[in-house]
């Protein structure tokens, strides 16, 4: 519980308001011990979120407001109505639901565990955003085929070389084949170590002029070379400022920021409408 503590306290917005954000902590803490299994619990601006004890990322977003501080207020500020994203290793659906239900943007969400994606559907069925989402049970890698994923990581499940207890057989595509057609203008790939095979499936996505930001959690140096081919240059984002820039602010970044055509970037995440999150303006 005291890591806990110092993580809320360390976190943007635990700091903004410590007595509001420990008190969301406690109260759930409380709550899913006393009535355990799955809460209904309100998110931000009418998104709601189906919780249970264990789930990192979306309790996270409970106790913070925005459990990804710096990646997910971008997303709320660059994302418009009608825009896509592509949400890979969308896990329960955080934002997908952020993009959908709070900015009303399209998303491709792609997840392949059974049972993650189950409560992905859920979700998004919870937030009347079925019309907005796309879900594509299936693993992102550099060619088609199966592939074997852990099943017991909550948010850090990952396809493994041999199956073994609590792996599950799934599907494997590129995100090429994913997209398709389709014209995203953002990605968020979150795939646990999986990044390079990930992108060496991409090549027509990357090209796409439509295609203005990337959040990554990992990255290395041929994943480096081909953003920096493609046109992207990494930046770091402060939703407080809603400034990017090319140093770190210690705005509580968990991924990476790719963004081409910075001008256009810019003058979206400066014009975009105020959002109420946790009892912050942003």
């Amino acid at each position: 519980m005291s890591d806990l503590v110092g993580y809320a306290l360390d976190h943007p917005l635990g700091r903004r308001a410590p007595i509001r954000t420990l008190s969301r902590i406690a109260r759930w803490q409380i709550e899913s011990r006393l009535k355990p299994g799955i809460h209904d619990k309100s998110w931000i601006e009418g998104a709601r979120l189906l919780i249970e004890r264990g789930m990192t990322g979306a309790t996270g977003n409970l106790y913070f407001g925005l459990h990804e501080f710096a990646d997910m207020g971008f997303l709320l500020h660059f994302l418009r109505v009608g825009d896509l994203l592509v949400d890979v290793g969308a896990n329960v659906g955080s934002y997908t639901v952020l993009a959908a239900r709070v900015v009303g943007a399209d998303v491709i969400a792609i997840e392949p565990h059974p049972a993650t994606a189950d409560r992905l559907d859920a979700n998004i069925e919870h937030n009347a955003i079925g019309a907005k989402v796309s879900v594509q049970r299936v693993a992102l890698s550099d060619a088609a085929g199966t592939g074997t994923l852990t099943g017991d990581r909550d948010t850090m499940n990952q396809l493994v070389d041999h199956a073994g207890a609590g792996t599950v057989a799934v599907a494997l595509t590129t995100l090429d084949m994913a997209v398709g057609k389709a014209d995203p203008i953002m990605l968020k790939i979150d795939v646990e170590g999986h990044e390079p095979a990930v992108f060496a499936g991409a090549a027509a996505t990357l090209a796409k002029p439509s295609l203005l930001a990337i959040e990554i959690e990992t990255v290395d140096p041929a994943i480096l070379a081909q953003l920096s081919a493609a046109g992207f240059v990494e930046r770091f984002y402060d939703p407080f400022k809603r400034a990017l820039t090319t140093a770190s602010s210690g705005s509580g970044a968990s991924n990476r920021l790719f963004v081409r055509n910075t001008d256009v970037v810019e003058k979206r995440v400066v014009s975009a409408r105020r959002f109420s999150v946790a009892g912050t303006a942003l």
